[in-house]
């Protein structure tokens, strides 16, 4: 059973457009998403979805029968960095084939929109594939930007959310189950309000909406959700305890301790601020002896400590050492 889209969004406490992300990503993979960076097959309907929109960011058989088929699907794709002190990138999707490589950038805010973003990931996504093309797809609202300068055998397209909408529309309007049908409501108001409401303003609306569920105008997906186990709620960004704080306090009785994020590269940027925050300390600090560290449910063993970790499957994590960690 999938959780109802009102919930999900006042639960994870996401900006609208990490929500639209995911609500678009469980509809491509049938299902719950899976932790950041982690390969699927999209679903039946999901794999429809990204024909439709390949043939519209480039048109029908546009790189022929060679590259094969694109099977897997990535939300939060991880592109490693080049450089010691540069930052990963983290490209919202990716779908890749035996020779293609296909990377898709969502935005719905004007503002979010990073001048150096696009092209920094095809300069990763070319070192990370040598052998394959690279297709770079920007899905946006009302936003005119250059196209970012392209190698041989890289190609550019731009869509805004209005031609995508009908794709997803023709892809799951005739699905008859009721989490689908919530999904795609959903979807279709949050796209056709983005340049009518601020995100704040449309977060509040979808939440008092769940506040008139709760008085008595329930759906069924609601009513089989409330009989669920309830999922951990993630805190806002006020509530996010202080970095320094987690490792003074780890520092002190040895507990190991861990903070989550909404975005991968948020919490790329705890990490590296938690590092410089304890690498400035005084150097008979004990804070020293505490390493922070990224948890990665895919690669390390254990369970996440954090509601966010549990959602992402990523989390920072501080654990104390006997030998010196962090130096200045």
């Amino acid at each position: 059973m999938w959780e109802s889209p009102t919930t999900l969004w006042r639960r994870l406490n996401l900006g609208r457009e990490e929500y639209i992300q995911r609500l678009v990503t469980t509809l491509i993979l049938d299902g719950d998403p899976p932790p950041w960076n982690t390969p699927r097959s999209p679903g039946d309907s999901g794999r429809r979805f990204l024909q439709l929109l390949d043939e519209a960011a480039h048109g029908t058989h546009s790189r022929g029968p060679s590259t094969g088929p694109l099977e897997t699907f990535i939300d939060e794709y991880l592109l490693p960095k080049l450089e010691d002190d540069a930052a990963n990138g983290w490209p919202d999707w990716a779908v890749l084939g035996p020779a293609r490589v296909w990377i898709i950038e969502l935005k719905t805010e004007a503002g979010s929109h990073r001048s150096d973003q696009l092209p920094y990931y095809l300069r990763l996504a070319a070192a990370a594939h040598p052998n394959c093309s690279l297709d770079l797809t920007y899905i946006t609202g009302r936003l005119a930007k250059p196209a970012p300068t392209l190698l041989d055998g890289q190609r550019y397209s731009h869509l805004t959310w209005d031609k995508v909408l009908p794709l997803i529309e023709g892809t799951w309007g005739d699905d008859t189950r009721p989490e689908v049908a919530a999904y795609m409501e959903m979807l279709t108001m949050l796209v056709s309000n983005l340049g009518e409401l601020r995100p704040s303003e449309q977060r509040q609306m979808v939440v008092g909406q769940l506040d008139e569920v709760d008085t008595g105008r329930t759906s069924e997906l609601e009513v089989a959700e409330k009989s669920a186990t309830p999922r951990p709620a993630i805190a806002t960004s006020q509530e996010l305890p202080d970095v320094i704080a987690l490792a003074r306090a780890t520092a002190t009785d040895g507990h190991q301790r861990a903070v989550g994020a909404k975005d991968p590269e948020d919490l790329e940027a705890l990490h590296d601020r938690a590092l410089a925050e304890i690498g400035s300390l005084g150097p008979d600090d004990a804070t020293r002896f505490v390493l922070p560290w990224l948890w990665d449910a895919t690669r390390t063993g254990g369970r996440a400590v954090t509601a966010e970790g549990e959602e992402f499957g990523y989390e920072l994590r501080f654990s104390r050492y006997k030998k010196l960690q962090v130096r200045a």
